[in-house]
Parts: C-alpha cells; sequence; structure tokens
C-alpha cells in the first residue's frame, strides 16, 4: 500500500510539472488538460478509499507548496475528487472509451464543485471556475477525451500504482 501511495503521488505531481510547463502548445481556446486529475480519477478508482484520498492530498499539498495557490487549495481539490473516484471501486467494469471519458469529464467538474466550496468558505481570495464560462466545458472535455489515452497508458503500470490485493 505504502508503495504504490509513493508511486501514485509521484505519477501525479509529476503530472502537474508537464501540464504547467509543456501542455501550453496543445492548448484549445487557452484550455489545457489537467492530466493529473485524470491520473488521480484512475488511481483512486482502482484503489478505492484510502490510496487514492491519501495520494490526493499529498499530491496535492506538495503542488500547493510549489504553486502560488493558497496551502491546502489543491490538497482539498484532489483529496475530494479522489474520495468521490474511490467511492466508485469495484461498481462497475471500465470500457475503453465511454467510462474513461465520462470519468474524466466529471471528474473536470468535482474539481470545479469542490474550488466553488472553498470559495464559498473563503471569500473571493480562492480562483474558481464559471459555471456558465466554456473554460469549465472545454476542460471536462479536453480530459474526456485524454482520460482513454491515459487509462490504457496506466493500465500498463498497474504493478506500481494498484495495492496488490485491489489488482484484477
Amino acid at each position: 500500500m505504502i508503495r504504490t501511495i509513493i508511486f501514485s503521488t509521484l505519477l501525479v505531481l509529476g503530472s502537474s510539472i508537464i501540464q504547467s510547463t509543456w501542455l501550453g502548445a496543445i492548448a484549445v481556446f487557452g484550455v489545457i488538460p489537467d492530466i493529473s486529475l485524470v491520473v488521480l480519477v484512475w488511481v483512486s478508482y482502482k484503489n478505492g478509499l484510502v490510496e487514492g484520498p491519501i495520494t490526493g492530498f499529498v499530491s496535492g499539498f506538495l503542488e500547493d507548496c510549489l504553486s502560488a495557490s493558497p496551502l491546502g487549495f489543491h490538497a482539498f481539490i484532489k483529496t475530494f475528487v479522489a474520495a468521490i473516484s474511490g467511492l466508485l471501486h469495484g461498481s462497475f467494469f471500465i470500457d475503453r472509451i465511454f467510462l474513461p471519458f465520462a470519468m474524466g469529464a466529471v471528474g473536470t467538474i468535482l474539481k470545479a464543485l469542490a474550488a466553488a466550496l472553498l470559495s464559498l468558505l473563503f471569500g473571493a481570495k480562492i480562483q474558481t471556475y464559471d459555471f456558465l464560462d466554456r473554460v469549465l466545458w472545454i476542460e471536462a472535455a479536453y480530459n474526456g477525451l485524454i482520460a482513454p489515452f491515459l487509462f490504457l497508458f496506466l493500465g500498463a503500470l498497474k504493478k506500481l500504482l494498484v495495492t496488490e490485493s485491489k489488482r484484477e
């Protein structure tokens, strides 16, 4: 379990660094995919309510330390998304296209809801999504489109990212 959390956290954090440095070249209307979120959704779904939320909290906290966001912002959001994704563990079989797309898109909407909740608690100092603006919906679609490819790639890393007792 510890090994899974360490490798998953490093992968989510590495994905955050990649998306913040290199993915600007593939932005659509200024929106880049959140590959770290999609990776976290997969890890949480495959592992359940322990490894996923711990990975979300640790990687989010480390991201908070590296960014200008308030300490705990990313930690809360990633833990929230990971916990919801972890609740789905074992609920259904993931096909190769539709469910990864849905999980990537819904994960983005959950991220926006978590940011809105923080905004309600802490005021306008928190950056949130406008649910009527195209940015959120473009990011949700983008994350949905990349999710099948990332899920396929992550399946090859299952020995490192999924606790042995939860592998299929």
